[in-house]
């Protein structure tokens, strides 16, 4: 396959893909203070879900080394997705935002939109090598 059709067919893939239903998510809803399986390792059996969202969230905050985890749906898409830190007065927080279906499960969040990005430019790059 010639190298201008494969980037014309990775740059329409990509762009379909980055595309956002307006469907409401399925996310995880919890808090580790009252369900232990909220906290870090994750353990959704007999977790509750929240469907009213348009993403995904995981709240983790470091108070003199106990941590909270909370797992909810937002109600709107913030500018930013993946994880953002910060740190004042001797607590910590991770907030994790994300938009596909139980996507606030894992530990760290990926957005899809840049995993898929990441994928193309590896495939590129290897298409462009041989």
């Amino acid at each position: 396959m010639e190298l201008k059709t494969m980037a014309v067919y990775v740059a329409v893939f990509l762009a379909c893909s980055l595309v956002t239903s307006s469907e409401a998510l399925t996310c995880y809803m919890c808090n580790s203070t009252s369900e232990s399986g909220c906290a870090d390792p994750f353990k959704p059996g007999g977790i509750k879900t929240c469907t009213d969202g348009a993403a995904c969230t995981k709240v983790t905050l470091s108070i003199k080394g106990s941590a909270l985890v909370v797992r909810a749906c937002f109600a709107a898409v913030p500018p930013k997705l993946g994880c953002q830190e910060s740190s004042a007065a001797g607590v910590s927080s991770t907030v994790c935002t994300c938009t596909s279906n139980y996507c606030n499960s894992a530990k760290t969040i990926i957005s899809s939109a840049w995993l898929l990005a990441v994928v193309g430019v590896i495939y590129m790059a290897a298409a462009i090598r041989n």
